[in-house]
């Protein structure tokens, strides 16, 4: 078994500020430590704070998003943070729901549908799958 180090506070509050963006993988990487230390540090420090739900310090909490736009992008951070933690067999299927997640906000936001990041995404998901052996 591996030597356990008591994070420092700037550790904690590293862990607090880039959980949510970057996934529990890249997070550990980034901060030196196991992606179990992140996600009990997130379970102590991190789901319920202000800092980490952008809100100023002694505001209340955001409300759950009300309009469907709201609802896709929050469905967009999920899709992007599971897409790194995903193991390869996920991969095919995350990236589909992420481009089809990405194209429905472009629709509702006028936009033309045109995201590189979701385009490559589905390109390296479809090596993958092509790779994997029929289920």
């Amino acid at each position: 078994m591996g030597r356990v180090r008591k994070l420092n506070d700037s550790e904690r509050k590293s862990i607090v500020s880039m959980f949510p963006q970057l996934g529990v993988t890249e997070t550990a990487r980034r901060v030196g430590c196991s992606k179990s230390t992140v996600q009990r540090v997130w379970a102590a420090d991190g789901a319920g704070s202000a800092d980490a739900q952008g809100a100023c310090p002694g505001a209340s909490p955001p409300d759950e998003p009300e309009t469907t736009a709201e609802r896709l992008v929050e469905l967009r951070g999920m899709l992007r943070a599971a897409l790194n933690d995903a193991p390869p067999q996920a991969v095919a299927g995350l990236a589909r729901e992420y481009r089809a997640t990405i194209e429905e906000i472009d629709r509702l936001e006028g936009g033309d549908g045109g995201d590189p990041v979701a385009g490559a995404l589905d390109s390296i998901a479809a090596r993958i799958a092509a790779k994997m052996p029929p289920p």
